[in-house]
């Protein structure tokens, strides 16, 4: 090599495949603030689903409802004429009232769906069924036979892995349902709120994650909470109208179309002006729908974009939607290896959580003569939570253990999972042994139960805030070439100079005079004349 000739750089892996910055995702989405941000936006969120299906929940409706199906609201009544002069018969009446029971029906079934017990949206996250717990899945694959290992992964994959991606599907949830040809206008009206709420709520909270996430990316800074908040919270209007401005623009060309097809009711000018001649404007409203829905799947991008630019709902929206439709390859191989690499951290997460809990059950149960005591620590968990089968797994082999089965609603059909005692009449007998105290107990414990499963389920939260805002940093990398390690941070305003009080009006005015030393008084004793002391007797002076 000739002197002086630089080496040659080193091959960075890191650099030549970005997308492996995903896989520093975990350690990011792992901090404990996030973990309590993400649980509390999840228990805002559900609160006030719950609170919105308790309001529009309804029973279901009834064939004998003579109100409702009766003659005096059937439009084909007994004795009426139809377009055909003819009277209408009897069997004319029960065939309209059985189509009009039919629709009511098909609506309720979708409302009961959603917002009906267990339903998908009225469920508190304590209940949800997240699929079976990683212990039993790893007991399965360890024992089971090639059935029930296959039925396991099923659940599993069914279960687990759709909690990485349930900020996305709780927002989607409500818009697709919004156009199901079931949903009643009362259905729609809940389906909007819900959305609504879902935003209000996760603009907040998966702003501010999103926020901590990409100062932490970036790493040329530090950030609190408090900071984040008051960045997020000076912004807030464009995180909610950011993911809201494509849904309105839907409705928008909805109402459109909805006048069009009203004016399409006239005789041939609907048949053959607007429907056969203005068919193309149809299918452009269509299209300019289905775009907008697409897009949708880029609203974690709204927020990141926000957290990371520091600009606004134009901004978030513009960048967004270009990213997809710019570069959709990229962006689904980005999306597929977070979920691939979630999958896997998740079921960790899940795993080391419910076997803390399990080991920690089982080491106080070891205690001296709780056997012989009938106090055993089961009694705490007669009221754990249900999801990622924590019940079945710290009621194993207790008198109260659980069993799942499934449950059939008989007027909408609609199968719902519930835990029920495996052994009930031992469990009966052993529930009314229980203390006032030991109930106490039970429903303390299952409150910090509780919350450690909230942060749990917010791993993924954050997670999934943390990796899309990665995601973004390297769909801007690939779209507008820019460093992923540049964020926008605010400059801290100059701390104004301290100002010098004016001194009170009614001190007196002064004037500075000029210093004379005093003249030197020079003792007779010292005075020279010609060199020789002289010694003047102060009398004679």
């Amino acid at each position: 090599m000739a002197a002086g000739q630089p080496d040659a750089q080193a091959f960075s892996f890191r650099k030549a495949f970005l997308w492996t910055e995903i896989f520093r995702t975990f350690q990011v989405a792992i901090d404990p603030r996030k973990l309590l941000l993400a649980a509390a936006g999840i228990l805002v969120m559900s609160l006030g689903w719950f609170a919105l299906s308790k309001i529009f929940a309804a029973d279901a409706p009834q064939r004998a409802d003579e109100t409702r199906y009766g003659s005096a609201v059937v439009r084909a009544k007994v004795g009426d004429k139809g377009p055909n002069g003819k009277e209408y018969a009897e069997a004319d009446y029960n065939r309209e009232a059985d189509r009009l029971f039919g629709r009511d029906l098909e609506q309720w079934k979708t409302l009961d769906a959603l917002a009906g017990p267990g339903g998908r949206l009225s469920t508190l996250p304590w209940y949800e069924y997240r699929g079976p717990n990683p212990y039993f899945f790893l007991t399965s694959l360890a024992g089971g036979d090639a059935a029930e290992i296959r039925g396991t992964f099923g659940e599993f994959l069914s279960g687990t892995v759709p909690v990485l991606v349930e900020p996305l599907v709780k927002l989607l949830v409500p818009v697709i349902k919004l156009v199901d040809p079931d949903a009643s206008p009362l259905t729609r009206l809940y389906l909007f709120l819900c959305l609504v709420w879902s935003v209000v709520t996760w603009a907040f909270f998966g702003g501010v994650i999103t926020r901590l996430a990409a100062v932490q990316f970036t790493g040329k800074t530090r950030t609190t909470i408090s900071e984040a908040v008051i960045f997020v919270a000076s912004r807030y209007k464009d995180y909610v109208l950011s993911p809201l401005v494509p849904v309105a623009i839907i409705g928008v060309v909805t109402l459109v179309m909805m006048a069009f097809a009203f004016v399409a009711l006239i005789p041939f000018v609907g048949d053959v002006v607007l429907y056969g001649i203005g068919l193309p404007l149809v299918i452009l409203g269509g299209a300019v729908m289905v775009v907008l829905l697409i897009g949708l799947v880029s609203y974690p991008l709204m927020y990141t974009t926000l957290s990371v630019e520091g600009t606004d709902t134009f901004d978030a929206l513009s960048r967004s939607y270009n990213y997809v439709f710019q570069a959709p390859w990229n962006f689904l191989w980005y999306s597929l290896v977070s979920i691939f690499y979630g999958a896997i951290v998740t079921f960790f997460v899940i795993f080391v959580g419910s076997l803390t809990v399990y080991m920690g059950k089982w080491a106080v149960s070891q205690a001296p003569l709780s056997e012989y005591t009938n106090r055993k620590p089961d009694y705490l968990f007669i009221y754990a939570p249900e999801t990622f089968g924590w019940k079945q797994l710290f009621l194993k082999g207790s008198p109260v253990e659980q069993a799942e089965v499934t449950d059939t609603n008989p007027a909408s059909g609609r199968v719902t999972r519930k835990l029920v005692d495996a052994k009930p009449d031992v469990a009966a007998e052993y529930r009314t042994r229980l203390y006032t105290t030991e109930k106490i107990g039970a429903g303390m414990a299952s409150f910090w139960l509780a919350l450690f499963a909230l942060l749990i389920v917010g791993f993924s939260y954050s997670y999934f805030w943390s990796a899309s805002t990665m995601i973004y940093l390297l769909m801007r990398k690939k779209v507008d070439d820019l460093d992923p390690d540049e964020i926008y941070i605010e400059e801290p305003l100059p701390t104004p100079a301290p100002l010098t009080p004016p001194a009170p009006a009614h001190a007196p005015a002064t004037t500075s005079l000029p210093v004379v030393p005093p003249t030197p008084v020079i003792p007779p004793s010292v005075v020279k004349d010609g060199g020789v002391a002289l010694d003047i007797d102060p009398k004679l002076d």
